[in-house]
């Protein structure tokens, strides 16, 4: 063994140290090479781990969000099967709704294949609707289309046709039943198609409408007839008259006419037997009337007592005269009402239609109406039970007088009137005893207006009441001028003529007492003079009314007397004072040996029965001398003074001591 000194022991020992250190370094950087190998492998795995961590965390994540939403989910699908369950509990409760509502309907709901007719679904109301049970229409398919009645079959197969082509069918028809009764029903179906536009259905409502129909054909027959009679009214008729217009359009050669028929006197009756009298009256006329026509023919009432017939197919209007002709004849037979036999009269206007250039164009029915109504009214004038044509003049007569009724209310507004006095001479003294009010148009244009122009048209219209209140108020404040200026002549008197309208109203006696305060007149100088017509209307208010006249000791006159048809018979009914005998008995006075039997007739009645004696249009002394003789007490007329204005009538009173010779 080799001993080394201490120097070199220490040296050898360093580089031992060393050595070894050198080697333990390099083995402690192989080591630590290692360990940072290790260290970055494990680095980049637990980097790895971080990564798998982190999609983990997300997967995770979206597994927890994934587990919400699936949760919510299963949640909804809870609720809608819940939803669902509750619907079908709600479906089969509309189901079983439905089929009791489908079940208890009057209509049949009903739907069908197209092709094959096969039932898919009807409800009970066909055993009502059509009288048979549901098991034949089960059993044959086609039974819908048998029992339909015969004369709609084409009319249902063309509306069948059509639904195919507008998908919809509303249609009404007739249907047999069993035991033949005929029923009619309204058929509303739709088509049904798929999305290809293919039938697949056709669904559909029959309902039952024998009622309906019934109620509606009544209605349609009230609403086109007179309640009364049963005969056509004027709507029907206009429309009659329109085809017959348009028949004469398409056949040059055809003619047809209209009768217009007034009655005659039939306010008397009216009045004096009543009202269902009148009407049981105007039953028997129309099937009178009804006897005189042919099949084609179309019998009237327009309403009241007035009747149009339409008269077709005419080769001239004497075939429409022949018919008028007819009703007059058949009218001449009594009719017995009430244990009475009654007369009764009818006046008749005549019109042609159809002819060139007359009465061809559809607007012109109106005017046919209307211009037979005014030749009706011209038969009316000529006196009852006649028959008058209509001719143009005719209409333009009554243009003037529509007219005259409409200057007449503007001559009111401007009082254009003016009062002339015709004086009433006694036969006895040949003095002035009074009066009559005469009531003349002074017109803006046309001057003087004679009351015989215009008051016929008057009459007609309100303006009468106006016009005869106007006169009465300037008469009797005259009058009363008159006897303050001549009070010698106080026994004065003035006759005012009034409308028979004023008598049917009770304001007259509030108006006459309204004058006779404001003029102070007495009652006992002022006359009221009615004509016969008015005797012939007479009605329980009138009579009252006059009455309360002569309470008010005003004196009635009958005027116009003899031109009437019971004049006789009513002078019991009326406590008339004075009679008028009308100026058509007077003018046959013309000579000396001229008889004058019916005047003294007159006369004579009215001394009887304690009254005056007027007579009226009194023109030559031959005619005062036979009437003083007749004992006549009163004569007015242009023989003794033409009607005068209120001056002219001062200056002949101022010489009233003169006789008149």
């Amino acid at each position: 063994m080799l001993f080394l000194d201490s120097k070199d022991a220490v040296i050898c020992c360093l580089h031992l140290f060393i050595y070894m250190a050198q080697e333990k370094s390099i083995s402690l950087n192989s080591h630590l090479v290692s360990v940072e190998a290790l260290i970055s492998e494990h680095t980049e795995k637990l980097n790895q781990a971080k990564e798998h961590l982190q999609q983990l965390t997300i997967h995770l994540d979206q597994l927890t969000h994934t587990n919400l939403q699936l949760s919510e989910d299963i949640y909804h699908c809870q609720k809608l099967d819940e939803e669902l369950r509750l619907n079908e509990q709600a479906l089969q409760l509309n189901q079983e709704r439905l089929h009791s509502i489908l079940g208890s309907i009057d209509d049949v709901v009903w739907s069908i294949v197209p092709q094959t007719s096969q039932i898919l679904y009807l409800n009970h109301a066909t055993e009502t609707v059509y009288g048979r049970p549901i098991a034949d229409f089960l059993d044959n398919l086609n039974l819908w289309q048998e029992i339909i009645y015969a004369d709609d079959q084409q009319r249902v197969e063309e509306s069948q046709q059509l639904l195919y082509k507008t998908g919809i069918q509303d249609i009404e028809y007739r249907i047999l039943w069993p035991n033949d009764e005929i029923h009619w029903i309204r058929v509303r179906s739709r088509l049904i198609k798929d999305d290809q536009g293919n039938p697949i259905r056709i669904d559909g409502l029959t309902t039952e409408i024998t009622e309906y129909k019934q109620i509606k054909d009544q209605l349609l027959h009230d609403a086109l007839h007179d309640n009364l009679t049963g005969l056509p009214n004027r709507t029907l008729l206009m429309d009659r008259i329109e085809q017959g217009l348009k028949r004469c359009q398409r056949d040059k050669n055809r003619r047809f006419a209209l009768l217009f028929l007034d009655l005659d006197g039939f306010k008397l009756i009216n009045d004096s037997l009543g009202h269902l009298t009148g009407d049981q009256l105007l039953i028997i006329l129309s099937h009178r009337f009804s006897r005189c026509l042919r099949a084609e023919d179309t019998l009237s009432r327009l309403g009241g007592d007035e009747f149009v017939i339409l008269l077709e197919n005419l080769s001239n209007i004497d075939e429409a005269i022949a018919i008028a002709d007819r009703i007059h004849n058949i009218l001449k037979e009594p009719i017995l009402l009430q244990n009475e036999e009654i007369f009764i009269s009818v006046s008749i206007g005549i019109v042609l239609g159809g002819e060139q250039s007359v009465y061809n164009n559809l607007d012109q029915v109106a005017e046919l109406l209307r211009d037979a109504d005014t030749a009706m009214y011209r038969a009316k004038a000529k006196g009852p039970g006649t028959s008058k044509v209509f001719k143009p003049s005719m209409h333009t007569h009554v243009m003037k007088r529509l007219q005259v009724a409409n200057e007449l209310q503007r001559a009111i507004e401007r009082q254009e009137f003016i009062v002339y006095y015709q004086p009433i001479i006694s036969l006895d003294s040949d003095r002035i005893d009074g009066f009559e009010a005469l009531v003349r148009w002074q017109h803006q244009e046309k001057g003087l207006i004679a009351p015989t122009d215009f008051i016929p048209i008057a009459e007609e219209t309100e303006a009468i009441l106006k016009i005869d209140q106007w006169v009465l108020r300037h008469a009797c404040t005259q009058l009363g001028l008159w006897q303050q200026q001549f009070p010698n002549l106080g026994s004065l008197t003035m006759s005012v003529n009034l409308s028979s309208k004023h008598l049917a109203h009770p304001s007259l006696i509030e108006v006459l007492d309204e004058i006779l305060a404001e003029t102070g007149l007495g009652g006992s100088s002022l006359k009221v003079e009615i004509t016969e017509s008015f005797v012939m209307e007479q009605s329980k208010t009138s009579l009252d009314i006059l009455e309360q006249i002569k309470q008010r000791k005003i004196e009635l006159c009958l005027d116009d007397f003899g031109t009437g048809y019971s004049s006789l018979s009513y002078l019991d009914c009326f406590s008339f004072n004075i009679l008028k005998i009308d100026r058509s008995f007077i003018k046959r006075l013309v000579a000396e040996q001229d008889r004058c039997e019916i005047i003294k007739a007159i006369v004579d009645l009215a001394i009887t029965l304690n009254m005056q004696v007027v007579a009226e249009g009194v023109e030559t002394n031959v005619q005062r001398k036979r009437l003083k003789a007749l004992n006549c007490g009163y004569g007015q007329g242009y023989g003794f003074f033409p009607p005068l204005d209120s001056q002219n009538i001062t200056r002949l009173l101022e010489q009233q001591d003169t006789p008149i010779n």
